[in-house]
């Protein structure tokens, strides 16, 4: 999203032959339209635009619930401008002029990241999914008494103790209750203190 369109033009020729595929717009409020008719992953965007420039874009973005990582852009840029893309939601500032490479590195850095947080978030609902009750085999009317205290207690801000002979599933029970909670999305740390010497 750039109004100067000489320069949407090498840009859009650079980010296609890197393997991209690549839409221009020339002001905020017709990027804005055209994010309400396809998704689109990453928007590189000028600060100083008619109409709707990229702050005010930045802003109109952050009232939607999908919305694209935005990268800003611009010739006029201060630390403040920066920092105040970055308050709206922008992912990263870029000065210009900018070489090439500065930008198409931005973006792997970006796309790093995207995959990285993808598959945080897969193997944290795998998680969840392994220590969800119904991964817990148990019939007997003790056990279901367990797994009712466990949905009772999972979101109070409480200290819990589990207790039982060794092998009877008391790290699961735990889990459980963790993945259960409100906190499922923080670190769960078993320790072992039987591995832990006296001193």
């Amino acid at each position: 999203v750039d109004d100067e369109r000489a320069f949407a033009k090498m840009l859009k020729t650079m980010l296609t032959r890197e393997g991209y595929e690549v839409e221009t717009r020339h002001d905020g409020e017709a990027a804005l339209a055209l994010l309400e008719q396809e998704l689109f992953d990453l928007v590189l965007c000028d600060v100083r635009m008619p109409k709707v420039g990229g702050l005010e874009f930045l802003g109109a973005l952050r009232e939607r619930t999908v919305r694209p990582t935005v990268i800003v852009m611009s010739a006029y840029g201060s630390m403040d401008t920066a920092i105040e893309a970055m308050k709206l939601g922008a992912y990263d500032y870029i000065a210009k002029p900018f070489k090439q490479d500065e930008v198409v590195l931005t973006i792997r850095k970006l796309e790093e990241r995207e995959n990285l947080r993808v598959e945080n978030e897969n193997l944290r609902q795998q998680l969840q999914r392994q220590y969800s009750f119904s991964n817990i085999i148990a019939k007997s009317e003790p056990m279901m008494r367990l797994f009712r205290t466990i949905e009772k207690i999972a979101n109070y801000k409480t200290t819990v103790l589990i207790t039982g002979e060794s092998g009877t599933g008391k790290e699961l029970i735990a889990r459980a209750v963790h993945f259960n909670s409100l906190r499922s999305s923080k670190k769960f740390v078993a320790v072992n203190c039987g591995a832990i010497p006296e001193t």
